[in-house]
Formats: C-alpha cells, sequence, structure tokens
C-alpha cells in the first residue's frame, strides 16, 4: 500500500480522535459516498462534504463519546483499503462505555477519500472484499 494513502488515512483517524471534523473535511472528495451499516442508529448513505456533515451532527447527539482506533491496514488488489478498527462509544442516552470490532471499507483517489463503508462485523468485511480468514 502505498505510504501517501496509510498516511491519508491516519490523519483522518487521528483527526476524528480529537472530535477535529474541520480537519478530517479536506481529506474528502467533494462528492464522497459514505455509507453506514443498517444496523446503525444512524444508518444509510450520506453523499457530499454536506452528507458527512450531517451524519457528524447525527453522531453528536446520539453519542457523548466514539472514537475508531485503527488496528490494520489491509490493500486490495483493486487499490481499495479495509481497516479493521475497534469502535469505542459511549451513548448518550445510557453513558454506559462500549468497545466492539467494525472494518471501514475506503477508497481514495487523487489524494482525497471518494467512498468509505463501515461494516460493524469484521468477518463480514472480510468476506466482502474476498480476505476471509
Amino acid at each position: 500500500m502505498s505510504q501517501e494513502n496509510v498516511e491519508i488515512l491516519r490523519r483522518g483517524y487521528e483527526a476524528f480522535a480529537r472530535d477535529d471534523f474541520d480537519g478530517i473535511m479536506p481529506l474528502f472528495d467533494e462528492q464522497i459516498e459514505w455509507r453506514n451499516p443498517e444496523e446503525s442508529p444512524i444508518a444509510g448513505v450520506f453523499h457530499g462534504h454536506q452528507g458527512v456533515m450531517d451524519w457528524l451532527t447525527q453522531v453528536r447527539e446520539s453519542f457523548a463519546d466514539m472514537r475508531f482506533m485503527p488496528d490494520e491496514f489491509k490493500e486490495l488488489p483493486d487499490g481499495r483499503v479495509l481497516v479493521l478498527v475497534r469502535f469505542a462509544f459511549r451513548p448518550t442516552q445510557t453513558g454506559v462505555p462500549m468497545e466492539f470490532p467494525m472494518a471501514h471499507l475506503i477508497a481514495i483517489r487523487d489524494g482525497l477519500i471518494t467512498y468509505l463503508k463501515m461494516y460493524s462485523d469484521q468477518q463480514q468485511a472480510l468476506k466482502a472484499v474476498g480476505l476471509e480468514e
């Protein structure tokens, strides 16, 4: 995987961890397609910078705290990257901290993230991209 793509993704995860939403927006293509899992409280497909901002607004309403901590970056033959992450969060309603594994399938073109699909199950993500373990 190109070191440049890894660095773009690392910067994005670090900015998100700092709650620096202005810091992550320049990493996204203006036409980004952001897909949340169907079982998520914020399910759906979000388009463009405005869609990402809409998603972030909903995140702030649903979660008192939320972080994605990348454990592994897997480059796929078609250039996409599957990132295995730990999702740590505290729902606003209960305040109970939780953590579980997830995966993000990401496409980068010309240094910008053009596609992000979240999987709530790492095995499902690995199977979807042909990397079943």
